[in-house]
């Protein structure tokens, strides 16, 4: 098929480059220059395992192209994928204006009979408006629309993509439907079929879903350290327990973070607002997560007699989760402020977040290793859990540190390490604190 590809991040450059391995001719675009430029180039401006070895095949076949030219893009295409990646704001509501305009830009260019596929970030009821302005401006268009839930995880997104978990299309049309289950996953996947409101609602509903289990583990684990109960370990029983399951998000820690989980959970309160629904669940989960994601800054201010200024932190990890270099309302990021704001001075690294990308959003001394990172700091607190960190030699920091103080607020490392090389060590949910 000739597919065009709206929006250029995560989804669309994994989307891209994963249709053109599978055999189509994909042209990707966006307005974005420096991203176009660099994907031409063969360099893409994120990181996912495997996606630099489908981007080379992709470009090197002729299969894939990318251009600033939105039209260009989906001039010849049987398929248009809407596959931005929604920006949200400092309060993780989601700004469609983007994807609208990119709508707008296209309807000309369209060809007469086109199937658009939604996986955006998009709030239930886009599918429906993005229908009525392409037949505003092409009212004799023959659309066919469907939804998928994005799922792609960052770290696992081509492999998500390729063998999708939550195999749903969102569609009352039959074409659109056999088109989408041709394209994302083929057609040994058993899809499952909804109207388009439905699919939009899955996607706020399951991340709802998965921030509440977060929240509810959190509040356990917060409860466990007090009483010296072992909140991981009573996790690890309560997987075991079928009416849970075995990959339920049970991690005592910090709170959701990255713009995802938290999206579904401000649009879910925000249709609550829309409809004159009360959301007292949900307001309570978001004002929890809140709270617990200022945890770093409570524990550090403690540890160190109640005031944070003067005092040098180090922090390992800046990205969202490992295995990716998105910096997008990253919990480290949001901490790292929050300790800026406090008085302190930050020193940080992570093994793929570029310098500029992490200076652009925060004012932080970065360098380029933990040992380099905790050089004169004070204390140490490992924020994203990249493998690499799991084996740091405590009894290398401890002569280049000035302070004792660890954090482990993924719960990495193991205390009794730390604490032999002269470390305070403190962690989230363990039940240590008694």
């Amino acid at each position: 098929m000739n597919i065009g590809i709206l929006g250029l991040w995560h989804q669309g450059i994994v989307g891209s480059a994963c249709l053109a391995a599978a055999g189509h001719r994909v042209v990707g675009s966006d307005r974005r220059q420096d991203t176009v430029k660099a994907l031409t180039a063969g360099s893409s401006p994120i990181y996912e395992p495997g996606l630099d070895g489908l981007l080379g095949e992709g470009l090197a076949t002729g299969r894939l192209s990318f251009t600033t030219d939105l039209s260009l893009a989906v001039k010849e295409a049987d398929v248009v994928l809407v596959m931005h990646d929604t920006p949200v704001d400092d309060q993780d509501v989601s700004d469609l204006s983007g994807v609208l305009a990119d709508i707008d830009a296209i309807a000309p260019a369209l060809q007469q009979t086109v199937t658009l596929i939604v996986t955006a970030q998009v709030v239930v009821g886009t599918c429906d408006v993005i229908r009525e302005r392409l037949l505003a401006a092409r009212p004799k268009l023959d659309l066919a629309i469907a939804y998928i839930p994005e799922n792609l995880r960052l770290g696992q997104a081509v492999e998500r993509f390729q063998n999708p978990p939550l195999p749903v299309i969102g569609t009352s049309d039959d074409r659109a439907f056999s088109v989408a289950k041709t394209l994302f996953g083929g057609p040994d996947v058993a899809w499952e079929k909804v109207t388009v409101r439905t699919g939009e609602m899955v996607k706020h509903a399951l991340n709802g879903f998965l921030a509440t289990c977060v929240t509810f583990a959190n509040e356990v684990g917060n409860l466990c350290d007090e009483v010296g109960a072992d909140g991981h370990r009573l996790a690890q029983v309560l997987r075991m327990e079928p009416r849970v399951g075995a990959k339920a998000m049970l991690f005592p820690g910090l709170g959701f973070s990255g713009g995802t989980l938290a999206r579904d959970v401000q649009t879910l309160r925000g249709l609550g607002d829309r409809w004159n629904l009360e959301t007292p669940f949900l307001d309570g989960l978001w004002v929890a997560n809140q709270r617990q994601n200022e945890l770093v800054v409570r524990k550090l201010t403690e540890a160190f007699g109640g005031t944070l200024t003067g005092h040098t932190i180090a922090i390992l990890g800046m990205t969202y989760k490992p295995n990716t270099s998105t910096l997008r309302r990253s919990a480290a990021v949001e901490v790292a402020k929050a300790l800026i704001a406090a008085g302190a001075k930050v020193r940080a690294t992570d093994p793929k977040a570029a310098e500029d990308a992490v200076n652009a959003e925060v004012d932080v001394t970065f360098l380029s290793n933990p040992y380099e990172a905790a050089a004169r700091a004070e204390a140490l607190v490992l924020m994203t859990p990249w493998e690499e960190y799991r084996k740091l030699d405590p009894a290398r920091l401890s002569p280049v540190m000035r302070g004792n103080v660890i954090l482990d607020t993924a719960n990495l490392w193991k205390p009794e390490s730390w604490e032999t090389s002269g470390f305070k060590y403190m962690d989230i949910g363990r039940g240590r604190k008694v």
